[in-house]
């Protein structure tokens, strides 16, 4: 993928967002626009995207969720060494990794939930960014499913900023390691 592909998927966004706000993934049930890049650009991407959606002001406020932060923040309350320990030995019957992966999707729910819901008098716009952060233990699609299947479900658009590569229309490549089906919302 090269450099314009991914500038060129930042302005589809922003066109999308400003002139189809209401109608972003209402095709397949879920209002997510997901944007695919190299994750070897994630740096310069996220700061093109920053610039670019500041331009969306005062329409529409963009809400950020840094997923890593959110992440970083379970792993301190838990402790990094309970984490390696209940990995390097767990107990009977657990799933210490399916554990965090659900620890951190809850929280990472919960934060779109109240970012969705400030913004007024805007109209707003969730971003999830630095995905990165929940390989191996889960992806994006995982993310996805958890807001979609709960009926207090955000309206508003969730833009997904997903490092990878796509593979076709509806699959990408989390991070080139992980395969992902997207059957909801958009894909760019």
């Amino acid at each position: 993928m090269t450099r314009f592909d991914w500038k060129w998927k930042i302005g589809e966004a922003t066109e999308r967002l400003r002139s189809r706000y209401g109608f972003i993934g209402r095709s397949t049930g879920a209002p997510f626009l997901a944007l695919v890049y190299p994750p070897e650009a994630e740096a310069a991407f996220l700061h093109e995207w920053h610039a670019v959606a500041k331009s969306l002001s005062p329409d529409f406020a963009v809400n950020g969720v840094d997923v890593l932060l959110l992440t970083q923040q379970t792993i301190a309350q838990i402790g990094a060494d309970n984490i390696v320990s209940a990995i390097g030995d767990p107990m009977p019957g657990s799933d210490p990794v399916t554990d965090l992966g659900s620890e951190w999707i809850s929280r990472i729910a919960a934060s779109v939930r109240t970012a969705s819901e400030s913004g007024y008098p805007s109209r707003p716009i969730v971003v999830l960014e630095k995905l990165a952060a929940l390989f191996p233990v889960a992806g994006p699609r995982d993310v996805m499913q958890s807001l979609w299947d709960k009926p207090d479900a955000p309206d508003s658009p969730i833009v997904v900023l997903i490092p990878g590569y796509l593979q076709s229309s509806r699959v990408y490549s989390f991070l080139g390691k992980r395969e992902e089906f997207m059957y909801r919302g958009d894909l760019l």
